[in-house]
């Protein structure tokens, strides 16, 4: 059972909003949850949570793990998906260890990926969203494992101000140095933060570090994330996460 904090659920919530679903393992309607407690910082993971750019970086993924090390195209698929939520590099060394390939497939995907996803904006609806946890009080950050400049890209054409930028770089990472930075930052507990991501790996780094989560069901399906976390809440939508409070 994960160890993430359940914001008094009994079991776990996956919706548009706030609404009565099947629970995958106990085969029954579990009851709409309470409101959850309002954190003073969310942490946004970017690709797939903020801005849809995961079937994007899949293509490119495949494309690589094909050429690089002849793996077939659905295969190279599934492994860049299963692992997903890591820097590519530390993705790579998961799927093939200790391949001396791995580096320069690394370096490939990264010089590849600007071209590809540089054009990705956030909708409009989740836009509003984030602007409604602003209206709340809430400060906002962006917490990913693409790269430091990337997620500058992005922040320049996403027409919304975050209080803080945090990618993969520089000795940072998602997971405890980003949390310790935003600890220094604003002043605030785990406890007093929520993460949102769209990856087992990103529920996977709540849990170990203690801090409340809520996943995004683009990458992963809702039954995939309440099976293995049963009392996160989960959201289909971004949009959707302002109707959690």
């Amino acid at each position: 059972m994960s160890s993430v904090q359940p914001f008094a659920a009994t079991s776990s919530l996956v919706t548009d909003a706030v609404l009565p679903v099947i629970h995958p393992t106990l085969g029954r309607v579990a009851p709409a949850a309470a409101p959850l407690p309002l954190p003073r910082v969310l942490l946004c993971d970017l690709d797939g949570t903020l801005i849809d750019s995961m079937p994007t970086l899949a293509d490119l993924a495949t494309d690589v793990i094909e050429e690089r090390y002849g793996t077939p195209r659905v295969l190279a698929r599934e492994l860049y998906l299963a692992t997903c939520g890591l820097p590519f590099v530390k993705q790579l060394e998961e799927i093939f260890p200790d391949d001396p390939r791995n580096a320069d497939a690394s370096a490939e995907f990264e010089g590849r990926k600007p071209a590809r996803c540089n054009a990705i904006r956030m909708t409009t609806d989740t836009r509003r969203a984030l602007e409604r946890m602003r209206e709340m009080g809430v400060r906002i950050a962006v917490s990913s494992n693409n790269g430091i400049e990337n997620v500058a890209a992005f922040a320049r054409d996403a027409g919304f101000k975050f209080d803080l930028l945090l990618g993969y770089g520089d000795g940072l990472a998602k997971g405890r140095t980003h949390l310790d930075a935003i600890s220094r930052e604003f002043g605030v507990s785990r406890q007093e933060m929520l993460f949102v991501g769209d990856s087992l790996h990103d529920g996977e780094i709540a849990e170990r570090e203690g801090i409340p989560f809520v996943g995004i069901a683009t990458t992963f399906s809702p039954d995939r994330f309440s099976l293995r976390f049963p009392l996160i809440p989960v959201v289909r939508r971004f949009s959707a996460l302002p109707t959690l409070f």
